[in-house]
């Protein structure tokens, strides 16, 4: 997976958070939160009205080299889901939904959907909201919006559930050696992550920026950038006529220019 991927993701988990009708249970890449069986009918282990985030697909094309760093298209998804088991009652002995104060019906479950992803658009647009500012940096344009909705009475559960697709085009990943520029949507997220105060989110960019770390040479970023031979590299000129073990380029201390019907001169350092 793509570290703007991961990127976007998270960016879109938080700038979820508060900001609909589930309150603060925005999940990150559950496994089965609103699972569809193979006969159409849906499951949930979620006790709480929910929105699920993942980011399953994504395809990268028209590239004219080898770089391995364009990101293309990517699709974010979000699973919105609420089921009959979801259930409270309110002070006046009133069966509601957990968490939303609203009647337990058919129509209200279809209406709270319905809410909720008007309010995931919102949250992503706000200007407002550091993380969807975050989000929105991650992502050069929006290519296509789907939406899909399905229910299910099985078990007795009546599990509802609408998931909105967004595939976008994402951001090239960072270059190993070169980190970007401070200001930049890729460091902002680094940034704040590690200003969040969850320890796992701290962990995690503490890896990214390992995993970025390095002091390439300039010769170096250009052929891991387009993905060159050695060949090609020398070729165009890129590739240093000399290089040591640890990748430097050793001083030149005396060498020679032969141009065809002149002579030869000699140059040193």
């Amino acid at each position: 997976m793509s570290l703007a991927r991961i990127a976007l993701r998270i960016a879109a988990v938080e700038a979820l958070k508060g900001r609909t009708l589930v309150g603060e249970n925005v999940l990150d890449t559950p496994n089965g939160a609103l699972d569809i069986q193979a006969d159409g009918s849906l499951r949930t282990g979620e006790e709480r009205p929910f929105v699920a985030v993942y980011t399953p697909s994504g395809k990268a094309e028209g590239m004219t080299g080898r770089s391995l760093v364009e990101n293309g298209a990517c699709e974010i998804v979000f699973d919105i889901g609420v089921s009959s088991a979801m259930l409270d009652t309110n002070d006046q002995g009133e069966t509601v939904i957990i968490g939303i104060n609203i009647p337990a019906s058919d129509s209200s479950q279809e209406f709270f959907l319905d809410i909720v992803q008007r309010q995931i658009c919102d949250a992503l647009t706000d200007p407002e909201n550091a993380w969807a500012d975050i989000y929105r940096g991650l992502h050069y344009r929006v290519l296509r919006i789907e939406f899909a909705g399905a229910r299910s009475a099985d078990d007795a559960q009546k599990l509802a559930g609408h998931q909105m697709r967004i595939t976008v085009e994402l951001i090239d990943d960072p270059l190993k050696g070169e980190l970007p520029d401070q200001a930049s949507p890729f460091m902002s997220f680094l940034g704040a992550m590690e200003a969040s105060g969850n320890e796992e989110y701290v962990k995690q960019a503490a890896k990214i920026r390992a995993l970025l770390a390095g002091s390439p040479l300039s010769w170096q970023s250009v052929q891991r950038r387009h993905g060159m031979t050695s060949d090609e590299m020398r070729a165009m000129g890129h590739l240093p006529l000399a290089v040591i073990d640890d990748g430097e380029t050793p001083d030149m201390q005396l060498g020679t220019i032969e141009v065809a019907g002149l002579n030869v001169i000699e140059v040193g350092s």
